[in-house]
């Protein structure tokens, strides 16, 4: 299994562990630090659009880190994750993020920050993730509002090779508009900055190095280094940055690993005292040339079986088909179209909701329906986003959904909230007439809250008049689930009212 790892990093670090232990001081220490970041539930490997090989995935990064163990003494090691870890695929969307949470615990992480996609299964399920979390979950900035911390912890003190290691989670502010805002109810997210400053103060006297655990991104962690020197190394994520060696900052060393484990961080330290004498800091690509960890594969293996289980599910009926053909929902409304809007407009109590009929790609049938029904129905990893538009850009928007009729488009949009008529023979640009939200006509000078998908609110499909709308909500909820969550409470589902979008002959 080894083998494989003999590549020029595995030299690297070979290289470092002979040099730099040489040449160590005598009442010096080294300490490594291992980190991940954004890791979105990425488990196991994948291949990048583009690329040849897989690559990423805690999977194979556990290999890595056990090597380095193996090399260095499991004493020096510490191993962290800056936020963003157990949300993003099926395998942990459909269990809470509880796969995720198995797999570090497995690799032996030793802290951990929330990201704000953390958040989106609500606080109760996130608040069973972190007990089940044989590692601390820091996050000094989030309390509830009797003033408690609700991770737990703020902060940690650990012991590596006789080094007293202080770290401080820190997650981003803007948490409560990237999430669903029921999943933050009477949480508050307080200035990362302000709270990392007093508690830098309190802990620093007590240990000898000073790290920021952070789900800030890299312009944050930028000003947090230098707003508080009293760090010495920030391991921050939330930005997917590179950094192929650490950027030091106000003699603070800020480190970050990109996405999806694709890469491991390594951050070799030799302190004496309380300072830092010297140190060394790469990337450690995850490539196809590493084993998968057979431990981590095993606890992989038994989830999918789970998962595979779980998209059999029947969570509900239908004594009618619901239409998602190809030629139907890039050309008119559909049931099925209708029943997708109505569940965006349901799950974020927005005026209208739009959602390109390129984005529904097969029909349901009547009879049961399963999990795996709405996923191979909505198999984008489309997550919710709520803006604030003037009706004028609304009706720009509708414009753009009929331009090519009746040429089947895939950003024809299926609607929510609103109605209008279509005039196919005028030109383009005018042929959407009597357009009504709820039983009000469209003010072209009002505002209206809109509930899409990621997709259209980033300008897809050519809609960027999107791009200029204000965000109220960039919820991270996937479209997929939301729709199985409704499908399950409803039982039996009954089709909408139609009528949303009439066609002139």
């Amino acid at each position: 299994m080894r083998a494989k790892l003999r590549s020029s990093w595995f030299v690297l670090v070979l290289v470092l562990v002979t040099v730099l232990s040489a040449s160590l001081p005598i009442f010096a220490a080294e300490i490594i630090i291992l980190h991940t970041n954004d890791v979105h539930s990425r488990v196991e490997s994948h291949i990048p659009q583009g690329a040849e090989g897989e690559q990423g995935g805690r999977v194979r990064a556990a290999t890595l880190i056990e090597e380095i163990r193996d090399m260095y003494g499991r004493e020096k090691i510490l191993l962290l994750d800056a936020g963003d870890a157990i949300h993003g695929m099926n395998i942990d969307n459909l269990f809470g993020g509880l796969p995720s949470i198995e797999i570090m615990n497995a690799m032996g992480y030793d802290a951990f920050t929330l990201g704000n996609h953390e958040f989106n299964y609500g606080q109760e399920v996130l608040a069973e993730r972190i007990l089940d979390a044989k590692f601390p979950t820091l996050a000094a900035n989030v309390m509830r509002e009797d003033g408690s911390l609700f991770a737990g912890y703020s902060a940690l003190v650990k012991e590596v090779n006789g080094v007293k290691v202080g770290i401080i989670g820190l997650v981003a502010e803007e948490t409560p508009i990237v999430t669903h805002p029921k999943n933050v109810e009477g949480l508050k997210f307080l200035d990362p900055i302000d709270i990392a400053k007093r508690t830098a103060q309190v802990i620093r006297p007590d240990v000898d190095i000073l790290i920021a655990l952070s789900h800030l991104g890299l312009s944050k962690d930028v000003e947090l280094a230098e707003a508080v020197p009293e760090f010495d190394v920030i391991v921050g994520g939330h930005s997917h940055t590179v950094l192929d060696v650490p950027r030091e900052v106000n003699g603070v060393l800020i480190a970050q690993a990109h996405e999806y484990a694709n890469n491991l961080g390594f951050l070799y330290l030799e302190v004496e005292g309380k300072e830092i004498l010297a140190h060394e800091g790469f990337l450690i690509p995850v490539t196809a040339d590493v084993e998968k960890h057979g431990g981590v594969q095993s606890i992989i293996d038994d989830w999918n079986q789970q998962l595979q289980a779980r998209l059999n599910h029947v969570i509900g009926t239908s004594n009618i088909a619901w239409d998602g053909e190809r030629a139907s929902v890039r050309t008119q409304e559909t049931n099925l179209g209708n029943l997708v809007a109505d569940v965006i407009r349901d799950a974020v109590d927005s005026d209208i909701a739009v959602t390109n009929g390129g984005g529904i790609r097969a029909s349901i049938h009547a009879g049961d329906i399963r999990v795996a029904d709405v996923y191979n129905t909505l198999p984008f990893d489309n997550t919710l986003v709520v803006v604030e538009m003037m009706g004028m850009d609304i009706l720009e928007a509708l414009e753009h959904s009929v331009r090519l009729l009746p040429e089947q488009n895939g950003a024809f949009l299926q609607v929510s909230g609103i109605t209008f008529e279509v005039d196919p023979g005028a030109l383009p640009g005018g042929r959407v007439i009597n357009v009504k939200v709820g039983e009000n006509r469209l003010a072209t000078g009002g505002y209206y809250t809109v509930a899409t998908n990621d997709f259209i609110a980033a300008g897809g499909d050519g809609y960027d008049m999107f791009m200029n709308a204000t965000l109220v909500a960039e919820t991270g909820i996937m479209l997929r689930d939301v729709m199985v969550d409704y499908i399950a409470q409803q039982g039996n589902a009954e089709a909408p009212e139609g009528g949303r979008i009439v066609i002139d002959k």
